[in-house]
């Protein structure tokens, strides 16, 4: 997910749900570590119009508009037009240094229609814009940054219709089209694109290596891979180009295109069925076609097809106590059929705290990169062309492997929910144990990248959240996990995990409508290479009046105690992102009526 490029303005999203754990049997494919739920605002329940501007350090600027209006009695629109920009690190170790700026804009229509008293429908439509800087590549002989711009279109609709008091009827479609154009100027060894020796290439990665970036015929001709009648036919070809100098001079030049489409088509149909106080039933179906074309990551045009039932059954023997049942059963076209079971009860020790058992199994199918994909950048119009050729792909960078199998997680937790209303507090604290197998890994051999089912590992902790509201003037809340990463096969699994993180903050309403909040964040950072995250944000907001219109001004003004972050990268090692001032400043002002 490129969360920076989703077709929604933050001004239009009500809430963010984030569960931890697999729950397919709610959330449907590849629910497999976590569910993030970014729930909108409903077009009814927007103010008729709306705008922000918002200023920050890194060039940071972000401009909302919104209207909102009735149509008739039954039907309620809203489109909100949005743009966003940062200019990102000020620092990076990487080759071209802080080149990540981000520029996105984006708009977004949705329509609410009261068909009748126990029908609606519900359409939207959203449009993305986006361009990202990128400072990395795995091409060795880049010249210039491999640029990204990011297009898509996104409908979605759902009709929902109560058959009577205690039984309702949903279906939800949707259609994502994006295109990306990702392409950069490159200037390779000539006889890297000949004809004859990018087959051996491809298939000698060590050999390829050892080729175009030394030139040491007798290094060379050392690597005991190449059967020694491909070591003639390279001979050959670097002999008709004029020998090992003009043969390894990097003067083909041409532009690398890894450009594609991408589309998914969805559509769902569930069943909500009370069957009475204490039994209630959801079931339902599904289908998914998604296909990709782009001559750089496949080579061509790919598909698949995944098709899915699931069933969920509530049983309340008593007040006290609560049962669930349910499971998810996928057929992939690119691997084997899954079931993904979930199970839990709940029970209250009182009316102010209960206790919860949940084990559940989850598993998310290789897409369709990992799956079919033939990562091969594509050099179009060679100048000057090699051997006649200006349309070649010089070396397979990444394979897919037809044979992966799901990815799975198999997770138990104990909760605890208590209600401390002399205080005004909730305070919510799990354990969990999960394992999880056959994850998907690269494989990486220098140039030659594919992916296999090499890597395992077991993630056990705890995490508690407490929030509490002492009265109109104060409120906060305090959140807190521990996790231990253990039995790892991979590195991949070691890399951007922390054992403590955690996060806390304190709110104070003041007369004359100011408001001012502190909060803070950290996690430890006990991946590889990784380093301790601290955040420190201090907001002031004041409610006015613009003219005849409401307006709130906000002021965060925030403090980063490590401005530098690391990221492990299997081909470089690790890289380094920071900033050059630990305080940042951002400003908001919104106008609504």
């Amino acid at each position: 997910v490129e969360w920076a490029m989703l077709p929604v303005a933050v001004e239009d999203i009500d809430r963010i749900e984030v569960t931890r754990g697999p729950d397919s049997a709610s959330y449907g494919p590849n629910s497999l570590m976590a569910i993030i739920n970014i729930l909108t605002k409903r077009p009814k329940d927007v103010e008729r119009f709306m705008a922000s501007v918002e200023v920050g350090s890194h060039y940071a600027n972000e401009n909302t508009v919104r209207l909102a209006t009735r149509l008739s009695n039954d039907t309620h629109v809203a489109a909100t037009a949005n743009t966003a920009r940062n200019s990102g690190y000020d620092n990076a170790t990487l080759r071209g240094g802080a080149h990540d700026s981000t520029d996105v804009r984006r708009l977004n229509v949705r329509a609410q229609t009261d068909l009748s008293a126990d029908e609606s429908l519900e359409l939207q439509a959203a449009f993305a814009h986006a361009r990202r800087e990128y400072n990395y590549t795995y091409d060795p002989f880049v010249l210039d940054y491999p640029d990204q711009t990011h297009e898509e279109v996104q409908f979605n609709a759902k009709w929902t219709k109560a058959l009577s008091a205690t039984h309702e009827l949903q279906i939800r479609a949707y259609h994502d089209g994006v295109n990306t154009n990702y392409d950069w100027r490159s200037c390779w060894p000539r006889v890297a694109l000949h004809p004859s020796v990018t087959p051996i290439l491809n298939k000698y990665p060590q050999f390829a290596l050892a080729l175009i970036t030394g030139g040491n015929l007798n290094a060379i001709s050392a690597i005991n891979v190449p059967t020694q009648a491909e070591i003639n036919q390279v001979m050959a070809a670097i002999a008709s180009l004029g020998g090992i100098g003009p043969a390894l001079a990097l003067n083909a030049c041409g532009t690398v295109n890894l450009n594609g489409q991408d589309t998914r088509s969805q559509i769902e149909l569930q069943d909500t069925y009370v069957l009475s106080d204490t039994l209630r039933f959801v079931s339902g179906l599904g289908l998914r076609y998604q296909d990709a074309n782009s001559v750089g990551y496949f080579g061509g045009k790919v598909n698949n097809q995944v098709r899915w039932v699931f069933g969920h059954v509530e049983y309340r023997p008593s007040t006290a106590l609560t049962f669930n049942l349910g499971g998810y059963g996928e057929s992939n076209s690119l691997g084997p059929g899954t079931f993904s079971p979930r199970a839990a009860v709940n029970y209250h020790l009182s009316d102010n705290q209960s206790v919860r058992a949940v084990y559940s199994k989850g598993t998310r199918t290789p897409d369709l990169l990992e799956a079919r994909g033939k990562m091969a950048p594509y050099m179009e119009d060679v100048t000057p062309p090699v051997m006649g050729v200006s349309n070649i792909a010089p070396l397979v960078i990444f394979r897919g492997n037809p044979a992966l199998r799901p990815e799975r997680i198999a997770s138990f937790e104990l909760g605890h929910l208590i209600a401390l209303r002399q205080w005004g507090m909730t305070v919510d604290t799990r354990v969990f144990s999960e394992r999880l197998t056959n994850l998907i890994s690269d494989a990486n051999t220098n140039f030659d990248l594919s992916a296999s089912n090499n890597g395992s590992v077991k993630l056990d902790g705890f995490e508690t959240q407490a929030n509490w509201d002492l009265g109109a003037e104060w409120s906060g809340w305090l959140g807190y996990s521990y996790l231990l990463n253990h039995e790892a096969t991979n590195i991949v699994e070691q890399t951007q995990w922390s054992r403590q993180s955690g996060s806390g903050g304190i709110s104070r309403a003041f007369g004359n409508r100011w408001r001012a909040s502190f909060s803070h964040y950290f996690s430890s950072g006990n991946g590889i290479n990784e380093k301790l995250y601290e955040r420190s944000d201090l907001t002031l907001s004041h409610d006015l009046m613009f003219g005849p219109l409401p307006a709130t001004a906000m002021l965060v003004v925030g403090y980063l105690h490590t401005p530098v972050v690391n990221t492990y990268l299997s081909s470089v090692g690790y890289f380094s992102h920071s900033y050059n001032s630990r305080l940042n400043f951002n400003g908001k002002v919104r106008v609504a009526f």
